[in-house]
């Protein structure tokens, strides 16, 4: 999740010393536990959605149609006016638009960066005033670029490179702005790997301290050819317009941290039950944003959650929507199975399977930029894919590109 602000003056350096003094002032609570039973006693006296809640009682499920339908029944009943307005992307559903107060937005602005810098165990010494701190790397089209100051970062700079633009240009500002994170989709980069190959650059020209990767699964092949690329660990979080920061990876770890000043998760099984440990749909209760209530909100990514006796919580996995096994015509593979088969194939780009015409699955690919034959790839192609699935015809297609410029990338579309 990347947040634009929608005019300068909600990144003006006044707004931004505001909305930090909001941050500091923001109630606390001296565990987890507390700070939940805090947040439901201010949804009760304030939210007209929660006035009928029960002392004691659990607020209902709800996802994001009910905020669609009725979203000024989550907003608290005689506020002022937001302050600021935020919309989900869409490329999961219809987009979702949510009032952030004050905290809120220093929270999703600047201290997210703050908590992925702890995370990645990055030294403060590494951002300094008015130097890159935070590369963003974009294809989304029709966005500006921007240059913001990080208070959460000793003052140094958050700025954008957008992408797609002419090759040279994009190797230019790349070795211009060297800064300590590299951020962006999984598919943001790659795009940038592509645009640096293309110019001969078999490898980064420099190497930032981490790489942030956000808004869609990171898959293990995507992640290598990031790694060996630029030459940096991965730190994945996940994030939503409706969580803010809700996890992260510390570098190269398999377990996500969940960020307990910000969430409180649960997991929702497929017998309809919830609990604070288990496999299924997360549940969030975003515990910063008091102008649209997010509690026990169905987020539609699928985890494994543990929580501990002290209430600090972990994902042991992430699938996000991505399937845990693949149902093909004529059996049933594990995602991670397919993926080791064919997403490591040298010179392969990225790959998709989704159901093709005839009743015969179509499996997508694309050549890496650099690749020379791509003839003798798609014959490695069609071996990985007989062994696979040795009783079904699929039929291949080669695509210049998979996951169009500012989509979310999509591996099993059966």
């Amino acid at each position: 999740m990347v947040i634009d602000a929608d005019d300068a003056i909600a990144n003006s350096l006044a707004a931004i010393g505001r909305a930090r003094t909001a941050w500091e002032n923001r109630p606390r609570a001296v565990s987890p536990e507390a700070a939940y039973e805090e947040f439901l006693t201010y949804l009760r006296r304030n939210v007209p959605f929660y006035r009928g809640l029960a002392p004691g009682a659990e607020p209902p499920l709800v996802g994001r149609a009910e905020h669609q339908t009725d979203g000024d029944r989550f907003r608290p009943h005689g506020a002022p006016p937001p302050a600021h307005w935020l919309s989900s992307s869409g490329t999961t559903g219809a987009p979702l638009r949510a009032t952030l107060d004050e905290a809120a937005w220093y929270a999703v602005n600047y201290h997210f960066f703050a908590q992925i810098r702890e995370l990645a165990g990055l030294p403060a010494a590494a951002f300094r005033r008015a130097e890159p701190a935070v590369l963003f790397v974009s294809n989304k089209p029709g966005r500006p670029s921007f240059v913001r100051p990080l208070p959460s970062l000793n003052d140094g700079l958050y700025l954008r490179l957008q992408l797609p633009a002419a090759a040279q240009a994009t190797r230019a500002l790349f070795e211009k702005f060297r800064a300590p994170v590299l951020y962006g989709k999984p598919t943001y980069l790659l795009d940038l790997r592509t645009a640096l190959l293309d110019q001969g650059l078999e490898r980064a020209p420099w190497s930032p301290r981490v790489l942030l990767v956000s808004g869609e699964p990171l898959h293990p092949d995507d992640r290598e050819r990031l790694t060996d690329y630029f030459g940096a660990p991965v730190v994945d979080a996940l994030a939503s317009t409706e969580g803010g920061l809700i996890a992260a990876t510390p570098p190269d770890e398999a377990e996500y941290r969940v960020l307990a000043e910000n969430v409180r998760l649960e997991v929702l099984d497929a017998s309809g039950r919830t609990a604070p440990s288990g496999q299924g749909e997360l549940v969030l209760t975003n515990l910063v944003n008091r102008s649209t209530a997010f509690a026990r909100y169905r987020t539609g990514d699928h985890a494994g959650l543990r929580t501990a006796p002290d209430g600090t919580q972990r994902l042991t996995r992430l699938r996000g929507r991505e399937p845990e096994t693949v149902d093909f015509r004529s059996r049933t593979l594990s995602a991670d199975e397919v993926t080791r088969a064919i997403g490591f194939l040298p010179h392969l780009a990225d790959f998709r399977f989704t159901a093709g015409e005839r009743e015969r699955t179509l499996l997508l690919w694309s050549a890496e930029i650099t690749c020379t034959d791509p003839v003798a790839l798609a014959r490695s192609l069609r071996h990985a894919v007989t062994d696979l699935l040795p009783d079904e015809d699929v039929e291949l297609r080669r695509c210049d590109r998979i996951t169009p410029p500012g989509g979310k990338k999509r591996r099993f579309a059966l």
